[in-house]
């Protein structure tokens, strides 16, 4: 149960992935490492954490589990789903290595695209659009304190055969001197569909906010790397907690509820009954983790109820609930109303 820090190969200090070069940086040497070199690297790392650690567990501290770094010996206290932080004490960046069983080890990894400093100013940025945000509630130093994070998903590829079986009505109405005529055809309806969905999202970890997380979808799945635990390095991760076999009904659920609007949407007669059916051609599932930038900003009125942000890791979507200043509001709604009223009053004096 190791705990692994990437080391530069040059000088011996950690290393961190640079999501602008997509390669990993030393901060003192400043030396960079293309991907086929330092994952070369990776492996020695690994098996060295391993071997010099061959008789140490974690210890379970409630819901913590307490790690050594392995830079300076210091112990490293997390919650049981994450497997990659930094040190406390020498802030060196650390893989617990130990978490990523077999089972639990992911398939792939989306590696950040964007850095904390192009996030901070690009949530700056979004939020400055906000008309009705408190002036001067976002500090830029508090804002600073966004970390990114590597959460758990479950990404699913599915084909399905869908069937969609009822009636058809064609209605024609005729007014005659004594009659109303209402003529009506009937057709038996039947339609069947392969249809092929791609990259469907469900959270891997129970303490996300599901609202959130889905508020910076879609994510460019297709762009997602085979997972090494280097990718991790620099940033916070989370392993899941959730079993695939959960998600599948909802996912199952899902693909259902499009089977009926994606076969009814051109059919041509005057209305229909129909009811639809699917069945599950081939099914796949991922276990991926995808990078998401994390905010949480105190609410300087209520402060056991903090404002919580997410940004999407590779395509900047931010999704949050903001403050509103009332008094902005109300002076807005003020000036409308007062612009409303002159204007009726000119087109009265004009036109009464």
């Amino acid at each position: 149960m190791a705990s692994v820090t990437y080391k530069c190969p040059s000088c011996g200090a950690y290393l961190t992935f640079n999501p602008d070069t997509q390669k990993w940086d030393c901060p003192f040497c400043t030396s960079i490492f293309e991907e086929n070199v330092l994952f070369e690297k990776a492996k020695e790392y690994e098996q060295q954490a391993q071997q010099s650690q061959p008789n140490t567990q974690p210890t379970a501290d409630g819901d913590q589990v307490i790690y050594n770094c392995p830079s300076c010996g210091s112990q490293i206290m997390t919650s049981e789903t994450t497997v990659a932080t930094n040190c406390y004490y020498c802030h060196n960046p650390v893989v617990l290595q130990g978490k990523l069983t077999n089972e639990m080890r992911p398939d792939r990894v989306l590696p950040f695209s964007i850095s904390k400093e192009k996030a901070v100013e690009s949530f700056m940025a979004w939020v400055k659009k906000k008309r009705f945000v408190p002036k001067d509630f976002f500090s830029k130093a508090e804002v600073e304190m966004m970390t990114g994070v590597y959460y758990p998903h479950f990404v699913t590829d599915c084909e399905i055969r869908g069937t969609i079986e009822g009636e058809g009505r064609n209605t024609n109405v005729v007014n005659s001197s004594k009659y109303i005529t209402t003529h009506t055809e009937h057709y038996h309806v039947k339609r069947v569909a392969d249809m092929e969905f791609q990259d469907i999202l469900r959270p891997a970890l129970t303490s996300v906010n599901r609202k959130l997380s889905d508020g910076i979808h879609p994510f460019p799945i297709n762009d997602a790397k085979p997972f090494s635990g280097a990718y991790l390095s620099g940033f916070l991760a989370e392993r899941r907690d959730i079993e695939q076999s959960t998600i599948s009904d909802d996912v199952k659920n899902e693909l259902g509820s499009y089977v009926k609007p994606l076969l009814v949407g051109d059919i041509s007669y005057a209305s229909n009954t129909v009811d639809s059916s699917y069945a599950i051609k081939e099914m796949k599932t991922e276990y991926v983790l995808l990078p998401t930038w994390v905010l949480t900003y105190p609410n300087k009125k209520d402060a056991k109820n903090p404002y919580y942000y997410v940004m999407n890791g590779r395509t900047g979507e931010v999704c949050g609930k903001l403050p509103m200043d009332k008094a902005k509001i109300n002076t807005t709604g003020a000036l409308i109303a007062a612009g409303i009223f002159i204007v009726g009053c000119i087109l009265s004096y004009f036109f009464v």
